[in-house]
């Protein structure tokens, strides 16, 4: 993600560009070392970066490097480079899928919004024969606790 588009309101200035752009490269050192050793490497001094997080509504220095860490930086690694969840699976996939989860012992959870989601996979799970156990927010530790039988995976 680009950095001039996230923080387009707010007019920022050659050196805070080239802060936000030094925590975007590495947040983790920007973590560790603090913000005077960053201020330092930047040619800046602390109280300018703690004003700059401000500027863009932050509550502190932590709070802006750990948003650039977690909603800029993160994002861009790739973190299912080796199985492709979203592939269309044929037909013919199915058949060993279902008849493998027949054999098992299936806990589904929801809460909040998922519980819909929860539900509907536990709806289908019951007309396709799957032995599947549903489980809403205050249920889950007393139906795990309760059942004799282990359940095999928990959805």
């Amino acid at each position: 993600m680009d950095l001039e588009n996230i923080f387009r309101d707010v007019k920022l200035s050659k050196t805070e560009m080239t802060v936000l752009r030094f925590i975007q490269n590495d947040p983790e050192q920007c973590i560790r070392q603090g913000v005077r050793a960053v201020a330092e490497q930047c040619y800046s001094n602390p109280s300018s970066l703690v004003r700059l997080a401000k500027k863009l509504k932050f509550s502190g220095w932590l709070e802006l490097v750990y948003f650039i860490k977690f909603n800029i930086t993160m994002p861009k690694l790739d973190v299912t480079n080796d199985i492709d969840y979203m592939s269309v699976q044929s037909e013919e996939a199915l058949t060993p899928l279902l008849a493998s989860l027949k054999q098992q012992r299936i806990l589904i959870h929801g809460s909040g919004f998922s519980q819909l989601i929860a539900q509907y996979i536990y709806n289908k799970f019951l007309v396709t024969g799957v032995n599947a156990s549903l489980a809403l927010w205050p249920d889950y530790e007393i139906l795990e606790q309760k059942n004799a039988a282990r359940f095999d995976s928990i959805w």
